[in-house]
């Protein structure tokens, strides 16, 4: 990153699976549409739209992006001599934590270039962030996600075909032959697994 405190804005519109990594910087992540899952050691986490959740330096961690989904993330550097949250999880926003996000999106949309009120506003964000404690809050949905198998029931919709997907991703690099993926996951109907795999990912099987 060029400086110790970017925001960007961003939309996704295919499923993206992020590698399971270590951050090398602290982000603030919003929802602004869509969903996320943010997976820790065995556990996921899932936040909705409007949700705040953070990821410290260092964290192994990765996500899944739905498609349609916009997030809006904050990156600081760990070259800030700040005291930031140690701990991944979600925020509780201050009013005017949401009121500078709200501003820095609209900016960011509008493409205006004002880097002087910019860096105004993420100074004081960075301030907001060193007084939070995000917290890990399993959910009954992030059970469900965590606890999940491609047998399980009692997911449906689009959350679990997004999660026989990223399986079915996950059994592809691992080495295991389309025919078999299908089976596992697709009562064998072959053809419309690639067909979901292309349109979801954006990539042949």
């Amino acid at each position: 990153m060029n400086h110790a405190i970017e925001f960007r804005s961003a939309p996704y519109e295919l499923l993206t699976i992020t590698p399971r990594k270590k951050s090398l910087h602290n982000q603030l992540i919003r929802v602004e549409a869509g969903k996320v899952l943010l997976k820790l050691g065995k556990n996921e986490y899932v936040y909705n739209q409007g949700d705040i959740f953070w990821v410290p330096f260092d964290c192994l961690s990765s996500l899944t992006i739905f498609p349609s989904t916009h997030l809006s993330v904050t990156t600081l550097s760990i070259r800030l001599l700040t005291s930031f949250p140690v701990n991944a999880g979600q925020i509780t926003p201050t009013s005017l934590m949401t009121a500078i996000l709200d501003k820095l999106q609209s900016e960011f949309i509008q493409h205006e270039q004002k880097p002087g009120f910019l860096n105004d506003l993420l100074s004081v964000l960075k301030h907001e962030l060193e007084q939070m404690q995000p917290k890990l809050r399993s959910s009954q949905e992030s059970q469900l996600v965590t606890q999940w198998k491609p047998e399980s029931t009692q997911i449906s919709g689009e959350l679990a075909l997004i999660l026989r997907i990223r399986e079915a991703r996950k059994l592809k690099l691992s080495g295991i032959k389309t025919d078999r993926i299908s089976a596992t996951l697709f009562d064998g109907n072959e053809e419309q697994f690639k067909q979901l795999y292309l349109s979801l990912l954006g990539e042949p099987i």
